[in-house]
C-alpha cells in the first residue's frame, strides 16, 4: 500500500488564535493516522508512506519514486524488462 501523507494526516482545520481557520497540528488526528497504519500492517499489508513535500517537484519526485520501486521490486524478486 502506498500512502502520501499530507496535512490531513497530522493536522485538522480549525480556528486559530487570530480567529482565522487554518490547518493546525492535531495530536488526535496524527494518532488516528498511525493507528490505521498499524491496523493495515497487522492485516498483512506493507504500508509505504511518502510525505507530500517529497512529491511536489518533478525533478525530485521522479528519481525518488523510481528508486523506491526499484528497491521494492528487488525486495520481492520482481524482474522488469529493461
Amino acid at each position: 500500500m502506498l500512502e502520501v501523507d499530507g496535512q490531513t494526516h497530522y493536522a485538522s482545520e480549525r480556528e486559530a488564535a487570530d480567529g482565522q481557520r487554518r490547518w493546525l497540528p492535531d495530536g488526535n488526528e496524527y494518532a488516528r493516522t498511525v493507528a490505521a497504519g498499524r491496523d493495515f500492517t497487522l492485516a498483512g499489508y506493507e504500508v509505504y508512506r511518502f510525505g507530500t513535500n517529497e512529491l511536489h517537484d518533478e525533478g525530485q519526485e521522479r528519481p525518488l519514486v523510481t528508486a523506491f520501486f526499484d528497491s521494492l521490486f528487488r525486495r520481492h524478486h520482481i524482474a522488469l524488462p529493461r
